[in-house]
């Protein structure tokens, strides 16, 4: 059988549902319409300027459908962004009310995150339909997001978890100007700027470059980065947009591996700490380039149809030894997606083919990945039926054909209820993974990987439960709770070799549970902001496959957060303020998930792993709005060597102590 067929049939499909959407509901030229003001997507920090801009205005923005209906939900807006101080994607993910954070103590670094109990290696997240999964690892690479950009984020829970991020347009023919800048101690300075230009109606053209520094706070934990990005859209009638992006970024670090100091007495200084290596840095650089073509039915609708064609290349270089992994790799990708709708049904169909070059070259002692081309392709198909008004029954299929790394199906139900007071989901679904390019390739010295056929390694498999109820909705006080329960097998992990101790091997668990919970509470009035929340997951002890008689053992995962906020107008109305104190701990010792920093691997077992302490940490926050300026003040750990000397995030990589943060954000509309 030829292994392409499944490619073509794909492929077909949806370009065939593509261009029948597209012939179906293609219109006249566009001509000025206004009668969407009420759901315009753009910069509203001030309210003026926004009319401004839609004085002139000859199409109705653009807006993507959001993926709510399809069992999605909203994590963030722009709305909420704008007051909140992120360095980049990781920092974000650490700071929600659902997540347990495993940092590695400074921006840059790619930090390890159970979101809603879903770990590193079980998230994918796409920025603009580009996958920012590493090739090789798997891993997210959020360290290369533009936050200042992001105009919302909705997620989509099943066997795994995805993530849409969108960024914002802007619709002002004026030419825009960015700037945000934030600055600490500790060498830590952030600086973005940029200029964008809406050249008539229908053309945008944007371009900004950022800077990053970090580190300063420990021994051999400096880094430096920047990027390069340039997006711009072209409206080719009222019904077609054209989109293109190019971004390229580039990091080099100081890598300590982790500090040999004992968590119990770690000093939390710049003078005391014990790097595990003291001068090896790595090198890496992530470029990405894609067109695409949008197709909404009318104006005032959503475009829920896009072809889209793009590149990226990874590289990374870790000079340490022979087992240290590193890659060059260029990947070509082409997605597409269409929806059919009805009164109270849809249907929506999105495939995407990626094929990967793995360029060795001549230092073939650091990549221990010898596998130089493989190819993946991925069909999603997902629907809904309003079987009540305030009812909706939903259902997901996910099909992953590889080039010899085999297939998985996945699929999932569930039944959503919303009315003004409860919001709830159940889900019910079973999925397969398969096996990162490193879980089933990486090979060297010290790094082993246990199967004797690669082939026959276990895909990873779980059956499991998740839902979510939300009580009072969008009321002065809401209470929410999110749960899964999954039985797994097939989990990789890292551990000793039974037959040479110095050798690390892969290992696959047998099955074994795993369940997660997040409990919170929210209040808000006119001039204040309280949230709670706590977070748990355990993973129950497994047979590892090749040492039936050893049981790889995990302690319960256990943080707790909470706000409080006072916002209103100052300076007789001139200044719009909020200011308040989060608070960030865990009332219980715990063993950390680690870092090896050599493999680039978050290891899930941690018997072995040094007892973390139980620590607080508590931000005191003010932000203030004039017009399109904000400034924002964070001090950090203010509470650090009253209430405990600091923490880990994750096994022996400690944060940062004390310190103030300074941001500014500012928009010039020229």
């Amino acid at each position: 059988m030829n292994k392409w067929a499944p490619i073509g049939r794909v492929q077909l499909l949806i370009l065939g549902l593509f261009f029948l959407n597209l012939g179906a509901n293609q219109q006249v030229q566009a001509q000025p319409n206004l009668s969407g003001l009420g759901s315009i997507q753009t910069d509203t920090a001030d309210l003026a300027a926004m009319q401004e801009g839609l004085e002139v205005l000859g199409i109705i923005p653009w807006r993507w459908a959001d993926r709510t209906k399809w069992g999605a939900r909203e994590v963030t807006t722009d709305s909420l962004l704008r007051w909140e101080h992120y360095a980049d994607g990781h920092v974000l993910w650490a700071q929600r009310s659902d997540v347990i954070a495993y940092e590695l103590g400074t921006v840059g670094r790619q930090s390890g995150h159970y979101v809603q109990g879903f770990g590193p290696g079980d998230q994918k997240v796409y920025l603009e339909g580009i996958d920012l999964s590493n090739p090789i690892t798997g891993l997210q690479e959020l360290q290369y997001v533009p936050i200042h950009k992001v105009s919302s984020i909705q997620e989509l829970p099943s066997h795994s978890l995805r993530s849409d991020w969108r960024l914002r347009d802007y619709y002002i023919i004026k030419p825009i100007s960015t700037l945000n800048y934030d600055e600490s101690s500790f060498n830590y300075r952030n600086l973005e700027f940029g200029v964008g230009h809406n050249f008539s109606e229908r053309s945008h053209l944007e371009l900004s470059f950022w800077d990053r520094r970090a580190g300063g706070n420990y021994p051999a934990n400096e880094i430096k980065g920047s990027q390069l990005f340039a997006k711009g859209y072209y409206h080719l009638s009222e019904t077609l947009r054209l989109d293109a992006w190019v971004a390229n970024n580039s990091f080099e670090a100081d890598e300590s591996f982790g500090y040999s100091n004992s968590s119990a007495s770690f000093p939390f200084s710049e003078y005391g700490p014990s790097p595990r290596r003291n001068s090896v840095s790595s090198s890496s650089s992530r470029s990405d380039w894609f067109v695409r073509l949008g197709h909404r039915a009318d104006s005032s609708s959503l475009a829920s149809s896009f072809l889209q064609v793009g590149r990226t290349s990874h590289e990374f270089t870790l000079p340490f030894g022979t087992d240290t992994t590193a890659w060059n790799i260029r990947s070509f990708w082409f997605t597409g997606a269409t929806a059919l709708e009805g009164a109270n049904w849809g249907l929506s169909a999105e495939g995407r083919w990626s094929g990967y070059t793995n360029r060795i070259g001549s230092d073939t002692g650091f990549h221990t990945i010898k596998q130089t081309n493989w190819w993946e392709l991925n069909a999603n198909l997902h629907g809904y039926w309003k079987v009540l008004p305030t009812a909706n029954f939903r259902l997901g299929v996910e099909q992953v054909f590889t080039g010899d790394r085999g297939s998985a199906l996945s699929r999932w139900v569930s039944l959503d209820v919303e009315n003004k007071v409860i919001k709830t989901n159940l889900r019910l679904g079973q999925g397969l993974q398969l096996r990162s390019i490193q879980d089933q390739y990486w090979t060297s010295n010290s790094w082993q990987n246990d199967g004797i056929n690669y082939k026959d390694s276990p895909l990873q498999e779980s059956q499991y439960i998740l839902g979510s109820v939300d009580l009072w909705p969008e009321r002065i006080l809401s209470i929410w709770l999110k749960a899964r329960y999954s039985i797994e097998s097939g989990t990789a992990m890292l551990a000793p070799s039974e037959l040479i101790q110095k050798e690390m091997r892969i290992y696959y668990a047998k099955e074994h549970n795993f369940w997660s919970t997040s409990v919170g509470l929210d209040a808000h009035s006119a001039h204040w902001e309280y949230g709670m929340s706590a977070m748990a997951f355990s993973r129950g002890n497994g047979q590892i496959q090749a040492q039936s008689a050893e049981l790889f053992k995990t302690d319960m995962q256990f943080r707790l957060r909470s706000h409080v906020f006072w916002k209103d107008y100052v300076f007789e109305r001139a200044v719009y303020t909020k200011m308040g104190v989060r608070l960030y701990g865990s009332p219980l010792a715990n063993h950390n998930i680690a870092f090896d920093t050599a493999a680039q691997w978050w290891s899930v077992q941690q018997n072995g792993l040094t007892e973390q302490p139980a620590f607080l940490r508590a931000d005191v926050e003010i932000s203030s709005r004039v017009r399109s300026m904000m400034v924002f003040l964070r001090w950090e750990n203010v509470v650090q060597g009253l209430l405990g000397p600091g923490y880990f995030g994750a096994d022996s990589f400690p944060m940062p102590g004390q310190r103030l943060v300074v941001s500014i954000k500012a928009i010039f509309r020229n």
